[in-house]
Formats: structure tokens, sequence, C-alpha cells
């Protein structure tokens, strides 16, 4: 059947603010510089950068960022991979934190998968993978922290780019602009985007055997979906010590979807019910953040800054489904509605100083988030499902001190982050209330040193703490699929993490970077699914209940076999150690993992190059009790830039000789075992378009600190 092509305009996000802050900390930056050095793990154009704190990937030195989408992209760079189903995995964890510009978006937040395809990587400059975020930053995102920085330089005049993109047979469309503009003391910056999505079906399979029942599910499922988001960011320079800086910025989601599924049920191999079901589910999510930065300078020291901080987040996200059944036995209702509208609101307030004292930077500050999370959901009919409303008022206040230095050739990092954590939980209907308070003190300490030109080692030790977010704690049950319930946990309580790491770096004709590292974590809250015999219902939650640690090995190595031909291989080697409790019952799902990302590419004369790529990823676990399968793929691509490089197209296939691909998912408990298993499309074709014009002079000015809200898990 042929698959219709739809190219939709599309481009994307772009531009920034974080990198335009030369002219206020020239003198600060200078001055660090000859304390903390920074290894280049490449020639003429360094591709990775090493810090004291991780690493700086700089797409644009990659060719093949002209054909690949930054979720693509995020396959070569070091401790990112990717799972079975395309969510990123920073050094094999979900939990960690993503930053555009050093700034935090609630559309990452939540939805960090659909945006990162839509963005194509030729609009990003470089990529921080920071594998041990200093005291400064807040105290979540158990791995780390993945920065985004769209632009490197915005001057005095105008730039502008233009992106578009499409992809079939899933059909996938993004357009995006940004805009940057300074006249004087006044610069505007803005980017927008947005997405398309049309899935085709889909077909997936549900099986569960206990000792006497048995159960088999086919289904089919589409959806289509769309998402869009803005910011504009207004710097004006009062004079040479005082910055103002205001952002704005909102994004939407929306997605509808349709799933039809026949069920079988038997006890002692005898049918007992079959099921046929539609559902038709819709979700709405939408949010607006403003913030405001005022940043001081000092006339008689150039390295002292003072900043104050105010941010506005609120993020709404509605889901509405209903679902029709016929043959459903013991007369219970053929039909079911649900709707849950959950809510999320911050208010952030921070103070930043800055100061060098002699050779040593010293960063210290304090912070509040105020922040609402809530939730109303109903079902009809109400017999079936517990009707509530579930309120979470979180209010954290923290302060930290953070310093660097050098003594005898050797960098130091190292510095305490102390929080307080103060949790009101309420159910309304029911006048139920928890109350969580809890102070966290969090060291963390880099060290590392650089000798012979082309080595480096770096060693550090942190401790993060994962909160858990919105969809965690929403006590929300979905019982659209009327053997499976799931729900979050109102309950859950933090979890910390504590990591240590050892990395080496060496940089000759051979680049190569590798990164040892071991971290644990006690009372997580992982998935757990217990099974109900009386109404034969799989129940699924969180709980803190569960051990995990990681013994892992990460790699990343680039060979130029000529200045045309490169090759790479990026990867990992872990085995995880997963054990918990299950109704009181201990469980293991310890696992030997692996990733390999392999690449290739030649840049031939007149701006045109050719890449290709192959990905091997192994069994992973997926929590307590699940484990996903292992799968293979590979892609091809070519790209041509004209125009003095301002215009540039690529076009690429993905995994031509499979067009779908299994994904597995196997859960086990005490008393069931159950396969979830779906049938997606593999193969994919697809184009990229990028135009850029417009000439800037002068660096557009920005505040040195802002407020970076990444101390919440999703």
């Amino acid at each position: 059947m042929k698959t219709k092509i739809i190219s939709a305009l599309s481009f994307i996000l772009l531009f920034s603010s974080l990198n335009a802050q030369k002219k206020m900390r020239d003198s600060l930056v200078l001055q660090q510089e000859t304390s903390i050095k920074e290894v280049i793990i490449d020639g003429k154009k360094p591709l990775i950068k090493t810090k004291i704190d991780g690493l700086v990937y700089n797409v644009q030195s990659d060719p093949e960022s002209k054909s690949k989408n930054l979720l693509e992209m995020m396959k070569k760079m070091p401790y990112l991979s990717l799972d079975a189903n395309e969510n990123i995995l920073f050094k094999g964890n979900t939990n960690f934190k993503i930053l555009i510009n050093g700034k935090e978006t609630q559309l990452l937040t939540n939805n960090s998968k659909d945006v990162l395809k839509s963005i194509p990587a030729s609009s990003i400059q470089n990529i921080e993978i920071i594998t041990n975020p200093s005291s400064k930053y807040d105290a979540e995102g158990a791995s780390g922290i993945i920065n985004i920085i769209t632009t490197k330089k915005m001057k005095d005049g105008y730039n502008a780019s233009v992106n578009l993109g499409s992809r079939f047979p899933k059909q996938e469309q993004n357009a995006g602009f940004s805009l940057n503009i300074k006249k004087n003391k006044l610069g505007i910056s803005a980017y927008g985007g947005g997405f398309l999505k049309n899935n085709p079906e889909i077909g997936y399979q549900n099986s569960q055997q206990t000792v006497s029942n048995n159960l088999q599910q086919n289904g089919r499922t589409s959806g289509k979906g769309s998402g869009g988001y803005f910011n504009v960011n207004v710097s004006y320079e009062i004079d040479s010590l005082n910055l103002l800086n205001v952002q704005l910025g909102s994004n939407f989601m929306y997605y509808i979807s349709k799933d039809h599924f026949d069920s079988s049920f038997f006890q002692q191999n005898n049918l007992i019910e079959n099921i046929n079901s539609v559902s038709n589910s819709d979700s709405n999510g939408k949010s607006f953040e403003a913030s405001a930065n005022y940043q001081m300078g000092f006339r008689n020291d150039k390295s002292q800054l003072l900043t104050f901080s105010y941010r506005f987040n609120n993020y709404d996200n509605k889901i509405n489904s209903s679902t029709d059944f016929q043959n459903r036995l013991n007369n219970i209702s053929n039909f079911l509605s649900q709707n849950n509208d959950s809510q999320n609101s911050e208010n952030t307030f921070q103070v930043d100083f800055i100061k060098n004292i002699k050779k040593v930077y010293l960063e210290t500050g304090i912070k509040a988030i105020l922040r609402k999370n809530a939730s109303q959901y109903t079902s009809v009919p109400q017999s079936l499902i517990n009707s509530d409303e579930f309120s979470n008022q979180q209010n954290i206040y923290g302060a930290y001190i953070t310093t660097k230095f050098s003594l005898s050739e050797w960098n130091f990092q190292t510095g305490l982050r102390l929080e307080s954590t103060d949790t009101n939980v309420n159910f309304t209907s029911t006048q139920t209330k928890v109350d969580q308070n809890y102070l966290n003190l969090i060291p963390n300490i880099s060290i590392s040193k650089n000798w012979k030109e082309h080595h480096g080692i770096s060693f550090g030790f942190s401790q993060r703490i994962k909160r858990p977010g919105i969809n965690r704690l929403n006590p929300f049950v979905n019982q659209s699929n009327p053997y499976f319930q799931i729900s979050g946990n109102p309950y859950l309580k933090p979890v910390i993490n504590n990591d240590l790491m050892a990395n080496y770096s060496y940089n000759h004709k051979v680049n190569l970077n590798l990164g040892l590292g071991y971290s644990f974590s006690n009372k997580i809250d992982l998935k757990v699914s217990s099974y109900d015999s009386a109404i034969n219902t799989t129940k699924t939650t969180y709980e803190n209940s569960s051990s995990v640690s990681r013994l892992a090995l990460d790699y990343n190595l680039t060979y130029p076999f000529t200045k045309k031909l490169t090759f790479g291989v990026n990867g990992n080697a872990a085995y995880y150690f997963i054990k918990g409790k299950v109704n009181n019952i201990e469980t293991e799902n310890n696992l030997f993992t692996y990733y390999i990302y392999l690449s290739a590419s030649y840049q031939f004369e007149n701006n045109w190059n050719v890449s290709s790529n192959i990905e091997i990823t192994s069994k992973m676990p997926a929590g307590l009790q699940s484990k996903t399968n292992a799968f293979t793929g590979s892609s091809y691509s070519f790209s041509k830039r004209i125009l003095n490089n301002q215009l540039s197209f690529s076009a690429y296939i993905n995994n031509p000789f499979n067009m779908f691909r299994k994904a597995i998912t196997e859960t086990s408990g005490t008393d069931f075992y159950q396969n979830n298993y779906t049938r997606d499309y593999h193969r994919s074709f697809g184009f990229n378009i990028k135009y850029q014009f417009g000439k800037l002079k002068d660096a557009i000015k920005n505040t040195k600190r802002k407020i970076e809200n990444n101390d919440l898990a999703n």
C-alpha cells in the first residue's frame, strides 16, 4: 500500500542567550581558564572538549549533524544512548535533566522524545554533558544534566534561520525559526517551532499466564498529534555594570489516539470471557513560563557578579478517554469514561554571587522553589474507579557554595548544597493528609589533571536527589484495559543517588574517552506489578521498595583514517544489580547489558557528505520485574551545502532492510508472567532543509546566572 508523503514546512527552535554574555564576564572567564584547563579531543575542529565536570560535544563539527535530528545525534555522544522505546539514557539511567541554553522547559520535561525528534541537529551548536554537576545546580538529576546550546554567538545587527523536515511512513513533520536582533544596548532573540505527527496503525499483543489462568490480547492502535513552542528573550544593558534580562515562553502538545483490542480470558483452559473494546483518548498539555534576571557588576572588582532572579512556570495537562466494551460478564457496565486534569505551578526566587579570590573561583547562592501539584480525576461509572481531588504543595529551600582552584597541576571543583523540602499532600474528597519534611546536605567533588598534551584524567563523587514528579505521584487509576490497572503513588519519597566516577581521555590521532562509574541508590521508586486473583487484574504502581546499583564502562572513540574518512564508536558495557520487595517477597533483576553505536562518514569535495551507522542494543532492565528485548538498527544519509553554506539539504533512510521492529517487554511476578509485544515501524525515510541569513556584529548580553529548576524527576 502506497504511503502518502506529507511534507510540511518546519523549523526549529534555535538560538539562545546562554553564550551571549561575553563582555560582562571576560575578566572572570580569563581568570578562571588559567586555573581550570580544558582538554581538546580533536585537532582543527574539536569534536569533544573535556571539562572538570563533564564534556562538551561540538555538534557543528560533526558532518552527520546536517542529516540527523537531535535525538539521533545523541546516540553518538559519550555517556548517552537510547533504549528500545527511543527514550534517552544517561549512563543507563532515565533520571537526568535536559536544559536548553541553561534553562529548563516543561515541554522537554514531559515530552522530550517527540521534541528532540523535531529539532534538526544542524540547529544546535553544542551539547554539554555534565556527568558530575557542581553544587550550584539543584540536587536533582540522578545521572547528570544535558544542556543543549542552540547558538554560538549573537552580534549586532540581525540573523535568522529556517528549518524544514519530514519523515515517513510515520508521518512526522517539523517546522521552526529563530531570529536574533541587536540595536545598541537592546537585544531581542526569539525562537519557535512546531511539529505534526500521524502514526499509522500498528499491532500489539499482551499475554499473561498464572497458575490457573491465561490471558491473550490482540490489538491495534493509531494516533496523531501536534505540538509547538515559542520563546522570546529581551536583554537590556543599562550600563557597563548592570544588565536586565526578561524571558517569556509557551508551548503546547495535543495528541489523540484510537485503540482496538480483543481479550480472551481462560481458566483451566476454558474460555471464560471474550471482550472486544474500542478506546478513544485525547491529551492536551500546555505551559507558560516567564523569568526576570537582574545582574549587577562591581566597578572595583570585575570578577564579582550579583544576580537576582525570579521565574514563574505553569503546566496543565488534560487527558480524556472513553472505552466501549462488548461481552463483559457479571453485568459490569459496557462503557467507561475517564477524565484527569493535572496541574503543576512554580514560583522560584534565587540570588547568586560570583567572585574570584586570588586564584580561587567562588560561587554561592540561595534559592526557594514554591511548587504546587494538583490532580482532579473522575470516572463513569464511579463504581469502577475511585474519584478524587489530589494536591501536593512542595516548598524547597536551598543554599550552596562551590569553588574551583588548582594545586600542583591538579584542578579541583568542590562544594556543598543544603536543601530543605516541605511537602504537604491532601486528598480533598477523603480528607486524607500526608506531611513529609526532610533536610539533605549534598556534597560534590571533581578532580582532574592533564599531562603530555594528549592525556587527561578526572575523578568525581557526588550525591543527587530524585524527587517524584506529578506523573508518579498522581493517584489517578487508568483502567481502560480491564485486566490492567496503572496508577501513581502520592506517598512516594525522594531518593538519594550516590555516584563514583573516573574518566580518561587521550587526544592524538586516535581520540578516546573512557569513563568508569559505579552508582547506587536505596529505596528507589520503581514500578511494581502484582496480580490480584480475586478480580483477575494486574495492578501497577510505584513504590520505594527497591535498591539499584550499576557498574559500567562508557567509551567513545573517533579515528580519522584520512582527512575525509572518519570512523567512530560510542557505547557502554554495564552490569545492573536490582533487588526489592513485591508484596513483601524478595525479587531480583540482575542483568549484564551493552550498547554499541558504530559510525562512518566521508566528506566529498564541494560540501557533499555521506554517512552510515549501525546500532546494537542488548536486553535492558525496565524496572524491578521487567526486561526489554535486544535490537539492532542501521541508517544511511547524505547532505549538501550550497550558497556559501547558507542553505543545506539532507536525506536519509533508516533501517532499509526491516520494515517493522518487535518491541517486547517481559514482566515476571511470583504468581504471573506477562509479555507485551508491539510491532512498530522500523524503516523510515526523510529529509531536512535549513536556510540561515543575516549578520550580527556585537554579542547580545545575557546574565551570567539564571534560574535552572533541575530538581524534579519525571
